[in-house]
């Protein structure tokens, strides 16, 4: 974790603003402030803090539904959120934690046990980030991994039926991947495939999504996008590409198109096995060209 963590303190009292705010601050978290639930919900909506301390009395609406709220909304629902009020009766705690919440500190507090329970769900929900983005993340190159491109393509067929909007897949093949593991061994081939995917980050655009299907076998999604715009893409990959080798070996790749239309009923692995079985056939012409 090298970016300071931002805890939103929700709280019309301004001593206990002031108490948990030294606390925070003298322990590097960043803060920011919401007097009333109306501003902690637009301050949340624009940017998310990592943790959110909240008073149980607010004075626009009860915590309870504002807690609610806030873990219904998919931006939010994740962030920790704990309570501190001087209600300690077992029913209010129960509907507490039944809307959501991680913990709840009763006043008055010591300021050293509460930080300590903070300090707690913070390393707790930093752990499951990074248990998360392990299991969506290929561990050589970085990048998103086969599960999270299935998914990807759920969510993108979804929005292509709602935004009736086309998209297009991508699926690239890098050649003699085999030749160079059998020849030189896993670590040039390791280089080969890193090289190649260095280039590819600098041709997609922000809106395209990049994925590491197989050892050699890589899945772009281009949004918004149609089989006769997306050539380009190849065309930049080919030229970023050029003149780089591994041990003497060109890096080249064959490439299949597939596009999703809005009244299409494709399922994502049917879009990338008609990208894949496109790919094959170049690959095969290749092949036929170079024996001559």
């Amino acid at each position: 974790m090298n970016k300071k963590l931002v805890i939103l303190i929700v709280d019309q009292n301004p001593e206990q603003i002031q108490e948990l705010s030294k606390l925070f601050l003298d322990h590097s978290y960043d803060l920011t402030l919401a007097k009333n639930g109306e501003q902690a919900l637009e301050i949340i909506h624009s940017n998310p803090p990592d943790l959110i301390v909240m008073e149980r009395v607010l004075p626009d609406m009860d915590s309870i539904i504002l807690c609610r709220q806030i873990k219904q909304q998919e931006l939010s629902k994740e962030i920790p959120i704990l309570f501190v009020s001087a209600i300690s009766n077992i029913q209010d705690k129960l509907q507490a934690f039944k809307a959501g919440c991680v913990d709840y500190v009763t006043k008055p507090f010591i300021p050293l046990e509460l930080l300590a329970r903070i300090n707690v769900h913070i390393e707790i929900l930093y752990g499951l980030k990074l248990l998360e983005n392990r299991a969506v993340t290929d561990e050589l190159t970085g990048l998103f991994n086969r599960r999270f491109a299935y998914e990807t393509l759920a969510k993108n067929i979804e929005i292509s039926k709602r935004n009736q909007q086309s998209f297009v897949v991508c699926y690239i093949d890098i050649d003699n991947l085999k030749i160079i593991n059998d020849t030189y061994g896993h670590a040039e081939g390791d280089v080969l495939i890193k090289t190649a995917v260095e280039s590819f980050k600098k041709v997609v655009r922000l809106s395209d999504y990049l994925f590491r299907i197989g050892g050699d076998e890589f899945l772009f999604v281009l949004p918004k996008a149609k089989i006769e715009n997306s050539h380009q893409l190849v065309k930049r990959l080919r030229q970023e590409l050029n003149h780089k080798k591994i041990q003497g070996i060109p890096i080249d790749f064959s490439y299949g198109f597939s596009e999703y239309h809005p009244n299409d009923n494709l399922t994502p692995e049917e879009l990338v096995k008609i990208a894949d079985f496109r790919m094959y056939q170049i690959k095969i012409r290749k092949k036929a060209a170079k024996n001559g």
